[in-house]
């Protein structure tokens, strides 16, 4: 699923045929991954501590509510919460078989059977089974209602009949009412959660087992309410009997605003982790590289800002820096539950957007090849990107057209609310300056833009549609699947409110289509209606920037959402 790489949300889907392979595009001082060739040659955990800059903080153990569903939640989980795979560097899906396995066994009707690993454990000690695979399904199928449990993604599970197992089983049969072309990008990392918690939690004297067949039961009623919020935390708090681990480590400490403490988990069924200890510090950043070149941290990947580009540039040979594409991109989305529900008013905005200059000025220093971005579902770095640059109909406002901002405004004096997430103590400079560009443009056409940005943006102000309009960044994978709830009606990830039934019916067409080819042509189309509509605004796809002190070995920069800690485990430090 998408994830809001400024601190809110997670998906993205990119068709292409064929999984690329996003090497560094630039690279200097040595290897940026450093990976370790033959982990299993190291058979005991170290007593070392590696500490991971990140500019995000830690809000919640479940990451599938759509609240929860963020980058700052999945990176400290990947460690934590495991699934039957993981994204691998390039977009691919790497099998997961430490926590159990997936094999389609029918075409007509799709058909699945998935395996828990026998020896997998929750930290606690209790058994990973049938029942918190049912839980995830039915969590995230949409049987519930709107009322029922919150998900960011339904894609998929809701296209699945209740999955067939027995207590205590490790044996799950899932069988599809209609074909849903991602079938293995489902039951991830994440994804599934304790069961037997939320049971607990909700006084039931029943299990998922019992219950998923009734999804509309009283005795869910409880459970929903937990699963949907007991597992929000505030700043600093730990909920650790509620919070146990089905990955090779465990939260061990979060000290609020400062970083969020992983321990090797002592229950662990797989090869052991070869470093006993992850920090996960929380530094904004402009403040990252000064954190790596003084060795208070071991790495970093943040968003991309040229003046940290300059910086990392500046240490020379002392660390090991190097430079990536990545599944993410800007956008500007409107709230069509407000003011912009008039479409000339977004025409006469999106006309007033310098799209040109803010790449020009803010991109291109990081990235001389950089383009203004004009789908939302390929990137440049895709082959299918080609067909979709200059026809879907973005290549109409790649420059600022005032005077015919001025048309459509007839006079209109429009206040523009522009909501992002803004933190004073780790601003972002790029989306500081991004925010200056658009009222010198803007500001010439007739409307007043408001510099709206607050620290609890992706908390408060934009679940509960308070802006005009929303400036952050999607981060996703090459999952089509993924993408569906933040452009259809009613979608978990639909926060602005759109609605096109067209939209709908052919996001669903394309969910479905097996073919590559053809999925390609039917997602064409549902750009050429974003644009059409004018529902959000691309900017520009991410460059991606990596850096690491020489002692450590075992990162590896990932092109997707799951960021550099999908392969947690296999750090090691000298």
């Amino acid at each position: 699923m998408l994830i809001n790489k400024s601190a809110g949300s997670r998906t993205l889907a990119l068709l292409t045929g064929t999984v690329l392979a996003l090497s560094a595009c630039a690279t200097s001082n040595g290897s940026a991954g450093g990976a370790v060739k033959d982990p299993s040659a190291r058979a005991s955990t170290s007593n070392k501590t590696i500490t991971w800059a990140h500019e995000q903080e830690f809000s919640a153990y479940n990451p599938n509510t759509a609240d929860g569903n963020s980058i700052a939640n999945t990176s400290a989980l990947n460690g934590v919460l495991s699934g039957f795979w993981q994204f691998a560097p390039d977009g691919s899906l790497l099998p997961n078989e430490d926590f159990g396995t997936q094999k389609k066994i029918s075409d007509s009707p799709l058909t699945v059977k998935y395996t828990i690993n026998e020896k997998a454990t929750w930290s606690d000690g209790d058994p990973i089974d049938c029942d918190d695979f049912l839980l995830a399904w039915l969590a995230n199928s949409g049987l519930t209602g709107d009322k029922g449990f919150d998900t960011a993604q339904k894609a998929g599970y809701q296209d699945q009949n209740k999955p067939v197992c027995t207590a205590g089983g490790r044996e799950i049969t899932v069988t599809y009412r209609k074909p849903y072309g991602d079938w293995e990008g489902l039951y991830g990392p994440g994804l599934v959660m304790p069961a037997h918690i939320v049971e607990k939690q909700a006084g039931m004297t029943k299990t998922f087992v019992d219950l998923a067949s009734t999804p509309s039961s009283p005795e869910l009623a409880k459970a929903i309410a937990f699963y949907n919020d007991g597992w929000d935390l505030n700043p600093g708090q730990l909920k650790k009997e509620l919070m146990p681990s089905s990955g090779p480590y465990t939260i061990e400490a979060w000290a609020a605003g400062q970083s969020l403490t992983l321990v090797a988990n002592p229950r662990w069924w797989g090869e052991p982790p070869l470093t006993a200890k992850i920090v996960i510090r929380y530094i904004g950043g402009p403040q990252q590289a000064q954190a790596l070149q003084n060795g208070e941290i071991q790495a970093m990947d943040p968003q991309p800002q040229v003046d940290i580009v300059k910086q990392l540039k500046a240490m020379g040979n002392s660390i090991r820096y190097s430079t990536h594409d990545q599944y993410t991109f800007e956008h500007l989305d409107f709230n069509f539950a407000g003011q912009f529900k008039d479409k000339a008013l977004r025409e006469a905005f999106t006309k007033c957007v310098p799209r040109q200059q803010i790449v020009d000025n803010l991109v291109k220093p990081q990235n001389p090849k950089a383009k203004v971005f004009q789908s939302r579902f390929i990137y440049p770095f895709q082959p299918a990107y080609s067909d979709f640059e200059n026809s879907v109909g973005g290549e109409k406002y790649l420059t600022a057209d005032i005077p015919g901002a001025k048309q459509l405004l007839a006079g209109r004096k429009p206040a523009v609310r522009i909501g992002w997430r803004k933190d004073p103590a780790q601003l972002n400079k790029r989306r500081a300056d991004t925010i200056a560009l658009l009222q010198a443009s803007c500001g010439q056409a007739g409307f007043t833009v408001l510099d709206s940005g607050t620290p609890t943006f992706f908390d408060t102000e934009y679940p509960s549609g308070n802006f005009d309009v929303a400036m952050f960044a999607w981060s996703g994978s090459p999952l089509l699947g993924d993408n569906g709830d933040i452009y259809v009606t009613g979608g978990g990830q639909n926060h602005i409110k759109y609605s096109n039934p067209e939209v709908d019916k052919l996001l669903g067409q394309a969910i479905s289509e097996l073919d590559k080819g053809k999925r390609n042509e039917v997602i064409k189309k549902v750009d050429t209606i974003l644009w059409t509509d004018l529902v959000t605004i691309p900017l520009y796809a991410f460059p991606a920037l990596f850096a690491s002190s020489k002692d450590v070995s075992g990162l590896e920069y990932n092109a997707t959402q799951a960021e550099l800690t999908w392969n947690v485990a296999r750090w090691a430090r000298a």
